[in-house]
């Protein structure tokens, strides 16, 4: 057994994605795509994101933070 942690999975056994591109974010929160890549590209975009290579991703535990956060809507 090597001493590395195992990868955790999602259901059926596939591994879970933790990096998310623009098209796969916005499918997440149900937004577009142009959406976020307007607000991105604007600097408005909330979420912090990462640069591998030419990839601009997110990661997804710092969605799920951002979004934990949000204010609930009362009614």
């Amino acid at each position: 057994m090597s001493g590395r942690s195992p990868k955790k999975q999602a259901e059926g056994g596939v591994l879970a994605k933790r990096m998310l591109n623009f098209e796969e974010l916005a499918h997440y929160i149900g937004l577009r795509p142009q959406t976020i890549r307007n607000k991105y590209y604007a600097g408005k975009f909330p979420i912090p994101a990462k640069k591998i290579f030419s990839k601009v991703l997110w990661d997804i535990k710092d969605v799920d933070r951002y979004l934990d956060r949000l204010p609930k809507i009362e009614g």
